[in-house]
């Protein structure tokens, strides 16, 4: 165990933590758009940064370990102006795409702008685009929207085995983008839908459906293969519009396979209406069909 002073507050943490773990652990709100406990560090993102003891600059808590008796400053007037720049910068090149966009409500840059954000921006040229990309039939994508946070890109490589994702030319001119021209082959390629914190990768099936305070939310058991992953169902009225992994750290974590999140379609279209019987094996039914 470690101390550490947050906040002129002193806390015991454990060791081998990063300070935005820590942080977290003692209740302390970091904003960040690339970390991920399921993934691999960046800290490309600079939206976590704090103060640390002496340093004259601000550091991205999490990429910094933490050690017995560091303090740490999350709320100093420097923290914050620091955090009202990235996300001033990251707004520079985003669209105002919230009034058609799927992520609007639940996205975590509307989020951190309404709280860490500015009233004024000071950039006046037009904005980039960027070309969409093809994920299949799935995965839905408007790149104009990506702030270059490489979840995708971390979860493709170390999770999903593919390496599809990857962070393409540099400076102002970076996107993310494939390699080699194809389809995200994976059967756990819906999962960066979850992992994308804006509205560059959402679900096709799911467009335009709903909006998140019209749906009603029902935790369940996924029944489509024997791991049996825990589930939240999503409904608006009485149709299923989209299914999303509930976190079991001892079963599925935060990811569930594509078979799970998008076999509903089936309880609606092209179902059975009829008994299916082989002539030559069976005697067939009266108001049956054959096959």
């Amino acid at each position: 165990m470690n101390m550490i002073k947050v906040n002129n507050v002193n806390f015991w943490v454990k060791s081998g933590m990063s300070v935005l773990e820590a942080c977290k652990y003692v209740g302390i709100n970091i904003p960040r758009f690339c970390y991920h406990e399921t993934l691999s560090v960046a800290g490309n993102c600079r939206m976590c940064l704090v103060e640390v003891g002496k340093s004259p600059k601000p550091v991205a808590s999490c990429a910094l370990p933490i050690s017995n008796g560091m303090v740490v400053y999350t709320d100093t007037p420097l923290v914050k102006k620091a955090r009202e720049t990235i996300v001033e910068s990251l707004l520079s090149n985003h669209p105002l795409d919230c009034p058609i966009c799927d992520q609007a409500g639940e996205c975590d840059l509307q989020d951190q702008t309404k709280i860490f954000g500015s009233s004024y921006n000071r950039m006046y040229y037009g904005k980039r685009k960027v070309e969409d990309k093809n994920c299949g039939s799935l995965i839905k994508t408007v790149m104009t929207r990506c702030i270059h946070c490489t979840r995708c890109v971390r979860f493709a490589s170390e999770i999903a085995g593919v390496n599809y994702f990857g962070t393409l030319n540099r400076g102002d001119s970076t996107e993310i983008g494939d390699y080699a021209s194809g389809i995200f082959d994976s059967e756990v390629s819906g999962n960066v839908i979850d992992l994308c914190p804006v509205g560059a990768l959402t679900s096709k099936p799911y467009a335009f459906k709903a909006r998140p305070w019209e749906i009603r939310i029902t935790e369940s058991i996924d029944l489509t293969d024997s791991f049996g992953a825990n589930i939240y169902i999503h409904t608006k009225e009485t149709a299923i519009v989209r299914i999303l992994p509930k976190i079991n750290a001892d079963l599925n974590g935060s990811i569930i396979s594509d078979k799970a999140r998008f076999f509903f379609d089936s309880l609606s279209h092209d179902r059975l209406t009829k008994i299916y019987l082989n002539p030559d094996s069976y005697e067939t039914p009266p108001n049956s069909a054959t096959v």
